[in-house]
């Protein structure tokens, strides 16, 4: 998914364990159990659907479902992609070491959670064709957005 180097601190510890300690002993130092199962519906996020549409639960208002039905004309398609978007920077911007290699950490975040939403889309809506796109603006900033290709 990524490589080791991207968290340097874990680099670190493995290395000062002569490389007997792994990921989990990791997470396992770093982050307590309430911290894992919400980062279990992070990366299998619930969806509720809104008149037709495939809406991330935690991202939804219904005010901004009102004012984006309107602004895209009521297209189902272009509704889920702005609903559904996200800055990938935003998700983690408050706990950030700027010394660190952040935008090669955003980089393996984005890629990590396009793969594990889309597997857990695929398992839960196996006849649906679900896409979640990562992409990045011409500023650099990295977006990820989910939506159904009705194809």
């Amino acid at each position: 998914m990524f490589d080791d180097h991207v968290n340097g601190e874990y680099t670190e510890f493995r290395d000062a364990n002569e490389g007997d300690f792994t990921w989990w002993s990791y997470v396992n130092m770093k982050s307590d159990l309430k911290t894992a199962l919400g980062f279990a519906r992070f990366f299998y996020p619930d969806i509720i659907e809104v008149e037709g549409g495939f809406l991330l639960k935690d991202k939804f208002s219904e005010k901004y479902f009102d004012l984006w039905k309107k602004e895209c004309q009521e297209n189902k398609l272009n509704i889920e992609k702005i609903m559904n978007l996200y800055q990938v920077r935003d998700f983690f911007h408050m706990n950030v070491d700027e010394d660190e290699n952040v935008e090669e950490q955003i980089q393996a975040l984005g890629k990590a959670i396009k793969l594990l939403w889309s597997l857990s889309f695929k398992d839960r809506f196996p006849s649906r064709e679900i896409v979640v796109s990562l992409f990045e603006e011409d500023d650099g900033e990295l977006f990820v957005t989910v939506y159904e290709d009705e194809k």
